[in-house]
């Protein structure tokens, strides 16, 4: 069986969460049913995507990806997702898909934001929460189109409490992945309320972090679409698509 490949780091514990996703949408009775699956978690390699977005300091994180897609594929992947929102800005994400290109031709890479917005087709008006440096990037624009979406997005208070919720130090999810803080999971909750009461069917998670804190969140009244989730779903689908829970 093909196997696929989860290029994490971005943070670590996001990229092990797309991972379980793998798991948790693949239907197997035994170990051996299950789809064969690696994930790198090579943090040192891959500057901060919204430092390089936002300040343009530092190298291009593609430069990083592209050698944790490198070393997956030398392993046997032959399919592959970024497990990163903000890498998807075509400043990032552009350069790592022509150095896959290039280099790793047979190498097929799941688009998450892609994908997200093909699994979102229900849904009209949708909320968008997410790093200052992918809404800068606007990239979400580019897949959720006007002629098929209308995109809310918080003004700039709302997206700096985000930004607290994914990288105060204090409270912060990537600092405090193994115990999400009451702190951040208000903040984000918060937000989705505010797109909801201004008409969003939905709020697109469009940070990886942020469904680490609403996935013990069941109940929670504002839908949500994960595109992490959409992507595992795909990567399972290219390998074994009958064994794709449904």
């Amino acid at each position: 069986m093909d196997i696929v490949g989860v290029i994490g780091g971005m943070g670590p514990h996001a990229g092990l969460d797309f991972s379980k996703l793998i798991f948790a949408n693949t239907k197997a009775k035994t170990d051996q049913e299950h789809i064969n699956c690696m994930m790198i978690s090579c943090s040192s390699l891959i500057p901060d995507r919204n430092t390089f977005l936002l300040y343009d300091k530092g190298d291009n994180p593609a430069h990083g990806m592209f050698e944790s897609a490198r070393r997956l594929y030398l392993a046997g992947v032959r399919f592959a997702a970024v497990a990163c929102n903000t890498a998807h800005a075509g400043k990032i994400f552009s350069l790592f898909l022509s150095k896959v290109r290039e280099e790793l031709p047979d190498l097929i890479i799941v688009n998450m934001l892609e994908t997200c917005a093909l699994g979102s087709s229900k849904y009209k008006r949708l909320g968008l929460l997410a790093t200052i440096g992918t809404h800068e990037s606007k990239v979400y624009h580019e897949y959720f189109t006007p002629d098929k979406f209308e995109l809310l997005e918080p003004d700039a208070q709302g997206r700096e409490r985000i930004h607290r919720a994914i990288f105060d130090e204090s409270f912060g999810i990537k600092a405090h992945s193994n115990e999400i803080k009451d702190e951040a999971v208000a903040l984000i909750k918060g937000e989705m309320y505010a797109l909801a009461e201004r008409g969003a069917e939905a709020v697109i998670l469009g940070c990886t972090e942020l469904p680490l804190a609403m996935r013990g969140e069941a109940g929670f009244e504002v839908p949500f679409v994960d595109p992490a989730l959409l992507a595992a779903r795909r990567l399972v689908e290219l390998v074994a698509p009958e064994r794709l829970v449904g």
